[in-house]
């Protein structure tokens, strides 16, 4: 930060660092919160989008024979990736009033941890959840980017990158295969490969 502050760039950091209101800027702690944010929120969410949704096409050849045919549905395939595979399986929040959740009793006050995953799944929501289909007519419909006030600021960013991201993969790659040894990043919110080994070449 120190670096940033005496020779700020054209960064967002930088940009945080000079940022006024009122004379006053964000504290180091506002600063390493946000720098952190904008890492895992900004950088490892979609990461992990574009690994589970290489995995998942891989894995189903069908719906990439899709894609490829019907290439105005990349920007739905991005949703059902979302949907199929989110990148953060769940969040919490902080109950504003007593309230009872599937007969559960939970207090003001209380954390409650939802679990994004599970919610996409659901079939009074989506028909057969747990198929992966590119061509699902309410795959937007998931919760990966959360709700209400607490939606995703990021969340048209995320889409775009991840269509881009794909598509582009699969055109400049269309021989793309996966290979043993893909591993599981052992963590609980965040969903995405720690290693996802692939051939670029034909067999």
């Amino acid at each position: 930060m120190n670096a940033l502050r005496a020779n700020p760039g054209d960064n967002l950091l930088s940009r945080l660092i000079t940022a006024r209101e009122d004379g006053a800027g964000l504290t180091e702690r506002e600063l390493k919160a946000t720098a952190g944010l904008v890492l895992a929120a900004g950088f490892e969410t979609t990461v992990n989008l574009l690994g589970n949704g290489i995995a998942l096409l891989t894995r189903h050849p069908s719906q990439l024979d899709t894609l490829r045919a019907r290439p105005e549905l990349w920007g739905n395939a991005v949703d059902e990736v979302l949907r199929f595979d989110p990148p953060v399986l769940l969040t919490g929040r902080m109950c504003a009033r007593d309230t009872t959740i599937a007969g559960v009793p939970v207090r003001r006050g209380q954390l409650v941890t939802t679990v994004l995953a599970a919610a996409n799944r659901d079939p009074e929501v989506f028909e057969n959840p747990d198929a992966f289909d590119v061509t699902r007519q309410n795959a937007r419909d998931h919760v990966s980017f959360g709700a209400g006030r607490h939606y995703c600021l990021g969340a048209q960013l995320a889409r775009m990158e991840g269509e881009i991201g794909l598509r582009t993969i699969f055109s400049r790659f269309p021989d793309l295969r996966p290979l043993a040894g893909a591993r599981r990043r052992p963590t609980r919110i965040l969903r995405g490969f720690e290693r996802l080994p692939t051939s670029l070449a034909p067999l």
